[in-house]
């Protein structure tokens, strides 16, 4: 079973969580300086909505349309030494095992899964 294609999200939803992941490391100062740029680039017929409708076109045509931009930008074109400023791992919530028998049921059950999503990639 083929995975679905990666959506493109919506610009305002975007524009949303960026402003929120943004205030509390700037400056107010800095802060009403990007919701004033977050809102022009949001008007009808600005570069957003045009830019958006871009994105939405690029994911018509390609498998993800995202990745040609990720791979570029965080691996190829990164000046920074790419093993201490990228991780490609996954983190697990901490979890306590009742048994070592437990916790060798979960790692198998892990690796199938990582192989079937690996055999869903490769088909």
């Amino acid at each position: 079973r083929p995975l679905p294609k990666l959506p493109v999200p919506e610009l305002h939803a975007t524009l949303a969580t960026y402003l929120k992941l943004v205030e509390p490391v700037v400056s107010e100062e800095r802060f009403a300086n990007t919701k004033r740029i977050v809102q022009e680039f949001l008007q009808p017929g600005g570069v957003g909505e045009k830019l958006q409708k871009q994105l939405v076109e690029t994911a018509k045509t390609k498998e993800n349309w995202v990745s040609d931009w990720w791979l570029d930008d965080m691996y190829l074109l990164n000046q920074l030494p790419l093993p201490v400023n990228s991780n490609p791992g996954l983190v697990f919530p901490s979890t306590s095992f009742e048994s070592d028998r437990e916790q060798l049921r979960f790692a198998a059950q892990l690796i199938v899964a990582i192989f079937d999503y690996k055999t869903i990639l490769d088909e």
